[in-house]
């Protein structure tokens, strides 16, 4: 009996000598540090990056939490369905498709849409309420101290708006130095990433970066049809264009009152700007002339990623065989 008591008596001594501590509870809720890309205007292929403020939890699945779509789409009914997973068919219907990709243990998300956004459209990214931490602690707007100096913050999702960059008609592909005669054969390329036809009738095309008028674009023959439909392409040249054997019949020509595209035919040297221009004469694309083509007969500057800017680093030389692919 005495040595059990002096057993009791050196436990109780030795637990207040090493100050045992209670274990720590994490009652700190998750939030969305930053969403990337920002801002408007961004592509239509545009990858998208979560960051979170720790490592967290997607159940059912990060698909039925991390979801993309039109923001005309994300109305009430569907945010009460997506902090409240899954999503109902009716619901699901509305995303665009996407793959969600959890990177460093839950801290970072990748949604990487599987088909292009529609261009000039506004969409929102969103995160479901459902999202927790690994301690459970649901998703928050952002951190705040409560009256008892506890981090907390207001359990919802959190979204992120964006537009997407107005398709339209875009220059795509010029040969200043064809093979053979220089007015039958140069041309430049436009194709109507929008979504509606586009009249070229009156449009204009100037060689001097927009300092001058230009030259009025019209059918090449009497009767042609001048609207440029979704997707397709049409080719801006001389009236002395000879139209190459393998250009696709749907192929829409649009000539220059004069024989050649431009009043002295396009320089070879590729040091001109080339603006389109509508009927008002508002810009609506260029060329910054990046390309020398002068020692590369017949092959012609084509523009990388239709849907980046004019810039010299969106310009090659084309290296194809052929190299020029008007109409393609």
């Amino acid at each position: 009996m005495k040595v059990l008591c002096w057993w009791l008596l050196g436990a109780c001594l030795l637990g207040s000598c090493l100050e045992i501590q209670p274990s720590e509870i994490d009652t700190v809720p998750p939030t969305v540090i930053e969403f990337r890309p920002h801002g408007d205007d961004l592509a239509v292929d545009t990858e998208f990056t979560i960051l979170f403020s720790e490592p967290v939890v997607f159940l059912p699945a990060p698909n039925a939490l991390v979801v993309l779509l039109p923001a005309a789409e994300a109305d009430g009914t569907f945010l009460a369905d997506l902090d409240k997973p899954p999503l109902a068919a009716k619901q699901a219907n509305r995303l665009h498709p996407c793959r969600i990709i959890v990177e460093l243990e839950g801290m970072r998300v990748i949604v990487r849409p599987e088909a292009a956004l529609e261009p000039g459209t506004e969409y929102r990214l969103l995160v479901s309420a459902a999202v927790t931490d690994l301690a459970g602690n649901g998703l928050v707007d952002k951190l705040r101290y409560d009256d008892s100096g506890r981090l907390t913050g207001i359990a919802t999702h959190v979204g992120h708006d964006f537009t997407t960059r107005p398709g339209g008609v875009i220059i795509s592909e010029i040969l200043a130095n064809p093979a053979g005669d220089e007015s039958a054969g140069e041309y430049i390329e436009i194709v109507n990433l929008g979504t509606a036809p586009v009249d070229l009738s009156a449009w204009s095309l100037d060689d001097q970066g927009g300092q001058s008028p230009g030259d009025l674009l019209g059918p090449c023959t009497d009767g042609q049809d001048t609207h440029l439909v979704p997707g397709a392409i049409a080719l801006l040249a001389g009236r002395d264009f000879l139209p190459p054997a393998d250009l696709p019949e749907s192929t829409l020509i649009l000539c220059t009152d004069r024989t050649t595209l431009t009043p002295r035919g396009l320089r070879n040297t590729g040091d001109e700007i080339l603006v389109l221009a509508d009927p008002t004469g508002t810009q609506i694309d260029r060329y910054g002339g990046w390309i020398d083509q002068s020692t590369h007969e017949g092959c012609s500057a084509i523009r990388i990623d239709p849907w980046q800017p004019d810039t010299a680093a969106n310009w090659t030389r084309s290296t194809a065989d052929p190299c020029q692919s008007p109409g393609w």
